[in-house]
């Protein structure tokens, strides 16, 4: 009996090809899908960190005075050649992330000299890269020579100024703009050539007039104006004393940056910060950077985003495996009568798993290869070793699973026959409650982690898993359970009129391990659903929240000063249903002490028409922050500023936040009737209602004082529409929310291929018996119906309980569900699902039963009773 008995295996390809053929699409698409997805979410989070420094920049920073500089870097020149030197002590992966070095040199602002009512500032700037990037207008470049031996060639230069800052304050080429001890001449005024070159980012007072509030709210306008190389000797060896900044910028190429290289930057920057430090052969440089906050919030975001994704994308890739396992386990269900024949006649365990493997390996191995190449040739993303591991894993684990079931059903001599398998067990093995015991115990031992590690525990596998173990472990009761169910439910329906719906049940209750899979399946799918609908519906009101913070109502106009007559404009408007205003007062303080903080005054009885429930009715006297009642106590004070007269203040309770405030921040919120005179004018309008963003900027216009030059550095229009739109299509934000959508796709379509898939290699099995009941008066129409009910019980049970779970799965991991990183620091608790998701779930399942009954068409019997009722078919 040890001969190869015919190669069987050979007449069970043909055979079987139906169940092989499904087991290998299955396994295409799961290979497809384990190279796209994580490669999607990488690529995601890629252009996330390239967003984070696009037009940011790493520079050099030397500040001293002129006779220093010109000891050092006597020449133009010179400061061009150092660069090569800040260049090459750039550690390794910041270096490959930088762009060409772009040195220029700057002065103090000068005050240009003349009898105005507003300071006119000017930054004088040598700047070769600015100077190639202009188009003349008027005049020509500057041309200053470096040897000029007049007795004045440390206090005259040529200067070129913007179109903007001449136009503005009516200077013409030949100009002569006395600077203190320096005497600059315009020879020639300029345009950019592309305005929208990122070059300009970091320059955009060589383009433009610059007006703000200074001291004691006094307006300055400032701007800048190129040199030439000589100029920079000029003023180098000029005054001695004359403040120089010297610059070496290195900008950063966004196509050289992914989210590895993005989240060892920080490291970097502290290294280069020492290496700069260290250097001896130059005047005292330190390294200056925009970069640390954006690169703090990226990496809060990225650490989110990556344990809320590994939470999904292992719930995706539990259902994935128990779909393959499925398909495997009913093609070893179709194998089982050839095996047991090959085990009579005398076969080994090897002779028997020698067919099952090789199959199994037929189908799986080319379609894993298939769908990996076709994964990568699509380019969604970075390729990941976690695909080739996930990949890799399923296929092995349906490759071993043959095995395992082989010699458990086939390891002893006389295990060749088997009775009915299509009853459940009233009494399961002690292995098998041993195995469920210890899935528990996992569950909850992973739990338990969770929350004592708290955020850091995202990147642990077994954290990672606790949706999966929580899955199973809910499987495992849901299994328990829905016998009993059942059985009472057969009951209730025995006394009945109608058998269609008994038969239905008493079918539905013979479950075995295989058709029971697909409960486990369907009940993943639905929690992995439920939790990426709750915590995508917790970020949507996270954002929701932030927004309202930033912006405080449907709308806000706002400025340093307003007219009387603002609110009156704002209400005009067309969309606008009410409009509150409110005064803010930045930098006032107390008679005594060192404390600033910023006054409020607003009605907030009438604010809760605008925004109902978002900030307590006002009392009887002041509110203050936390932050502010720390600096200034409790006690009735007096608040007063050089350009607001005093106000009376008596504390009576306390607030949190205040729209347009930063959390944590001092400010005093009065009511505004307290204001007096002609203070009692509002500087912000809140308005409710969805008025155009045009209209209300021409409101805003039409309310500033009149004669304001320069106007007003704190106008601005704000709309919580477009601001909340802006923080839902955030780079970060998007992968994750796609994450979310993708996870709920792909869990949904595998819990419909697990139900197609059971219905279609059951359908035969199915039919032979429904020919019986055919035979005893079913109708077509009962037909229909009696597959509704078979399939109707797994469906809610595991659908509903997957749900449910989903829908606890964010409270459960929590410390790991941190969101605040998308949210502006707002924590987010509430993770109810929205409602609108409920009809998807609802569709799913009317999908399911529409599949049932579809497939239950297809495979009629009726047209051929009698070949199907033969005996041995």
């Amino acid at each position: 009996m040890n001969r190869p008995l015919n190669r069987p295996w050979l007449r069970l390809a043909r055979a079987q090809w139906p169940p092989i053929a499904a087991v290998a699409v299955l396994t295409l698409v799961t290979a497809l899908l384990a190279v796209t997805v994580p490669a999607r979410v990488a690529g995601g989070y890629d252009r996330a960190a390239r967003a984070t420094v696009a037009g940011a920049d790493i520079r050099v920073e030397g500040r001293q005075d002129a006779a220093t500089v010109a000891r050092y870097l006597p020449l133009s020149d010179d400061v061009s050649v150092r660069s090569a030197t800040w260049y090459g002590i750039l550690p390794q992966h910041l270096s490959d992330a930088v762009g060409p070095p772009e040195p220029y040199v700057t002065t103090t602002e000068n005050r240009i000299g003349g009898e105005f009512l507003e300071p006119r500032l000017v930054t004088l700037a040598w700047d070769p890269g600015a100077t190639r990037r202009v188009r003349f207008v008027a005049g020509v470049p500057p041309q200053d020579m470096p040897s000029d031996s007049t007795p004045d060639h440390g206090r005259a230069v040529q200067i070129a100024l913007p179109k903007p800052y001449a136009d503005k304050f009516g200077y013409r080429v030949g100009t002569a703009l006395p600077l203190g001890d320096l005497r600059a001449t315009v020879s020639g005024i300029y345009v950019p050539r592309d305005a929208a070159d990122p070059y300009w980012a970091s320059r955009a007072d060589l383009l433009r007039v610059r007006t703000e509030l200074r001291g004691e709210g006094v307006r300055v306008h400032t701007g800048a104006a190129l040199l030439s190389g000589g100029g920079y000797w000029r003023i180098a060896h000029g005054a001695p004393d004359r403040r120089l900044f010297v610059t070496w910028r290195f900008p950063l190429k966004p196509d050289g940056i992914d989210s590895a290289r993005v989240s060892g930057l920080a490291a970097d920057i502290e290294a280069y910060h020492v290496a700069v430090k260290g250097r001896t052969d130059l005047f005292e440089c330190a390294v200056a950077t925009e970069l640390d906050a954006p690169l703090k919030a990226y990496g809060g975001q990225l650490r989110s985003a990556k344990a809320v994704n590994g939470l999904t994308l292992s719930g995706v890739a539990a259902i994935a495996a128990g779909v393959l396992l499925l398909g495997a386990g009913l093609l070893g269900r179709r194998l089982r009568p050839a095996l047991v024949t090959m085990r009579a006649r005398g076969a080994s365990l090897r002779q028997l798993a020698g067919p099952a493997c090789g199959l199994l390996a037929l189908a799986v191995l080319p379609a894993a290869a298939l769908g990996a190449g076709l994964g990568l040739l699509l380019g969604t993303g970075p390729p990941q070793a976690l695909s080739a591991y996930a990949a890799g894993g399923l296929v092995v684990l349906v490759l071993v699973l043959p095995v395992a079931v082989i010699v458990r059903e086939f390891g002893g001599a006389t295990q060749i026959t088997a009775g009915r398998d299509d009853l459940v067990g009233a009494r399961p093995s002690r292995r098998r409650l041993v195995l469920e015991g210890l899935l528990i115990v996992l569950a909850v031992t992973g739990v338990v982690l969770l929350r004592e590690r708290g955020a850091g525990a995202g990147g642990d596998p077994l954290i990672a898993a606790v949706p999966v173990l929580l899955g199973a472990a809910c499987g495992v009761v849901v299994l328990r359970v829905y016998p009993y169910l059942l059985a009472g439910l057969g009951r209730a329906l025995r006394r009945g009129s109608g058998a269609v719906a008994f038969i239905g049940v008493a079918r539905a209750s013979r479950q075995n391990v295989v058709s029971a899979l697909p409960m486990v399946v369907l009940l993943l799918a639905a929690a992995v659903a439920g939790f990426a609908g709750s915590v995508e519906a917790a970020l949507d009101r996270g954002h929701d929240r932030a927004a309202w913070a930033a912006v405080g109502a449907d709308a806000r106009i706002s400025a340093e000063l307003l007219d009387q007559k603002a609110v009156d404009r704002v209400r005009e408007v067309p969309g606008v249903k009410d409009a509150v205003p409110a005064r803010v007062v930045r930098a006032v303080r107390p008679a005594s002490g060192p404390a600033r903080v910023t006054l409020i005054a607003v009605d907030l009885d009438a604010y809760q028409r605008i925004s109902p429930g978002r900030l307590p009715a006002h009392p009887r006297g002041a509110l203050l922050s936390p932050a502010a009642a720390r600096e200034l106590g409790m006690r009735p004070m007096t608040l007063s500023s050089p350009n607001f007269p005093e106000i009376r203040v008596e504390p009576s309770g306390r607030i949190e936040d205040f729209p347009g405030e930063q959390h944590g921040g001092s400010f005093v919120v009065v009511p505004f009737r307290s204001l007096t005179g002609t203070e009692k004018v509002p500087s912000t309008v809140f308005v409710r209602g969805e008025p155009g963003e045009a209209a209300l900027r021409g409101a805003l216009e039409a309310s500033l004082p009149p004669g304001t030059m320069g106007g007003d550095p704190y106008k601005k229009v704000e709309i919580r529409r477009d601001v909340l739109r802006g923080m839902t299509r955030a780079p970060m934000v998007r992968v994750v929310q796609d994450s979310f959508r993708d996870a709920a796709l792909i869990g949904g379509a595998y819990g419909l291929l697990a139900v197609l898939l059971v219905l279609v290699v059951e359908a035969r099995a199915r039919g032979r018996g429904l020919a019986h009941l055919q035979v005893l008066g079913l109708t077509r129409r009962q037909s229909r119906r009696l597959a509704l009910v078979e399939i109707g019980p797994v469906l809610l049970c595991a659908v509903g309980a997957g749900w449910a779970l989903g829908l606890v799965l964010p409270g459960v991991t929590g410390p790991v569900v941190d969101l605040r990183p998308y949210t502006g620091g707002f924590a987010v608790s509430n993770h109810a699902v929205d409602p609108a998701a409920l009809p998807a779930l609802l569709a799913a399942l009317l999908l399911a039963a529409a599949a049932a009954v579809a497939i239950d068409r297809a495979f009629d019997t009726r047209h051929d009773l009698a070949a199907v009722l033969r005996t041995g078919d």
